[in-house]
């Protein structure tokens, strides 16, 4: 319903619904539309008042409205208000033949059977009523149909809902809402280019799938520096496929199957690729270009993973016996704080935490005191900003990387 007169018209044409409600089943009985403290409703006569008592914005369809101005904030479209009206059916009349109460079932009975106010209902409402406009075409027709549903109330807010009308005793009533209820506020518009002409065409899906991003050769393990990465992801022979390390393209990368079987695209998570990679997080996107290998085709949402600190070559101890050496897979930043972790094998139960010596600029060899180590043999991590690299596993226990310490 679109009219500045929506909510009148509403409720007239509520009460047409009401009146048929009732028909000639209580003889004298008429709907009102007063407020349920008026004396003209307490003649003892039958009586169902309609009465509006509360208006609510629908959460629901509110926000169904197009934008309504544009980034200069000329007016765009009219704007269009819903909402939710709440109506109190009060029933009046002689008690001792249960006016009231007929009354309540009839109305109660209808609105159960037809909760709905039809279209034709709604026209015919405001063509029939002068003060809604009539049939002079000064507002717009209503075109939405209404909604009425029961609104249920607790005892103690319906008290105090009836203690709003001052000296007024309380009688028998049954809550409504009907909803939705449009109110649109012309304002002066562009005339929008009419359509030409609907095109519509379906095209296959090109979109590309990551499944999942592991260790090629022990897809259980987290992923670590040094790895081979396996995208696992359909088809990945397909040509045109590139893969997309934290925005850069990857080099190296071949497509085969990873420990376990599953299709994958293949790379070597090492210092060689182009991309700035460090432990951490990681971010992976695949692209397909076109056959001119210039335009991109299709690309996967990107798929966010984490890196665990990785050597490429076993650690050892320095030629002078003084510092633990490490290879590493991948570079580490001059800002990260890397730590050696010595944990002591056999009877020993000492361990070391060593923070590794400072570095100027991204590094992969990094190196640790061993000042106040004692002589041993240890099994050897190491930690880049809280994250440790990988002790090897065989046969339920540790096996690996080791060192052993030299005595003095």
């Amino acid at each position: 319903m679109n009219s500045s007169f929506s909510i009148a018209a509403c409720t007239v044409a509520i009460a047409d619904r009401l009146h048929m409600f009732i028909g000639d089943a209580v003889p004298g009985a008429r709907v009102t539309t007063l407020n349920p403290g008026s004396e003209a409703l307490r003649t003892g006569d039958p009586f169902v008042n309609l009465y509006l008592f509360r208006t609510t914005r629908n959460g629901f369809v509110s926000n169904n409205d197009l934008p309504t101005r544009g980034p200069l904030g000329g007016a765009k479209n009219s704007p269009v208000l819903k909402l939710d009206l709440d109506y109190m059916i009060t029933f009046f009349g002689d008690d001792a033949r249960l006016d009231p109460q007929r009354l309540l079932g009839l109305v109660a009975g209808g609105l159960n059977a037809e909760p709905y106010i039809p279209r034709d209902m709604l026209r015919a409402a405001v063509a029939s009523t002068p003060w809604l406009g009539g049939g002079a075409g000064s507002q717009e027709l209503p075109r939405d149909e209404i909604v009425v549903t029961p609104l249920n109330m607790a005892p103690d807010a319906m008290a105090r809902l009836w203690s709003e009308f001052v000296n007024v005793p309380y009688q028998l009533t049954q809550l409504y809402t009907a909803m939705p209820i449009a109110i649109e506020y012309r304002l002066p518009v562009e005339p929008v280019l009419p359509v030409r002409r609907i095109g519509l065409r379906a095209l296959p899906s090109r979109s590309i799938v990551i499944v999942d991003i592991v260790d090629a050769d022990d897809p259980d393990l987290p992923i670590s520096g040094g790895c081979t990465l396996a995208v696992r992801t359909p088809n990945p022979a397909q040509p045109g496929l590139s893969v997309l390390l934290n925005g850069v393209a990857a080099k190296d990368v071949t497509s085969g199957f990873d420990a376990q079987g599953h299709a994958a695209l293949l790379l070597p998570l090492t210092s060689a690729q182009p991309a700035p990679l460090a432990s951490g997080s990681l971010t992976v996107k695949l692209v397909k270009h076109g056959p001119d290998g210039e335009g991109i085709e299709a690309e996967s949402p990107a798929f966010a993973t984490s890196i665990v600190p990785g050597f490429a070559g076993a650690p050892s101890i320095g030629a002078d016996g003084r510092q633990l050496d490490f290879a590493m897979a991948l570079p580490v930043p001059a800002q990260a704080s890397a730590t050696a972790l010595l944990f002591a094998r056999g009877a020993k139960s000492t361990s070391y935490k060593i923070p590794c010596l400072p570095r100027t600029a991204a590094a992969t060899a990094l190196a640790a005191p061993l000042a106040g180590v004692s002589p041993g043999e240890y099994l050897v991590s190491i930690e880049v900003d809280g994250i440790a690299s990988l002790l090897d596993w065989k046969d339920g226990a540790y096996t690996g990387p080791r060192v052993t310490v030299p005595g003095s």
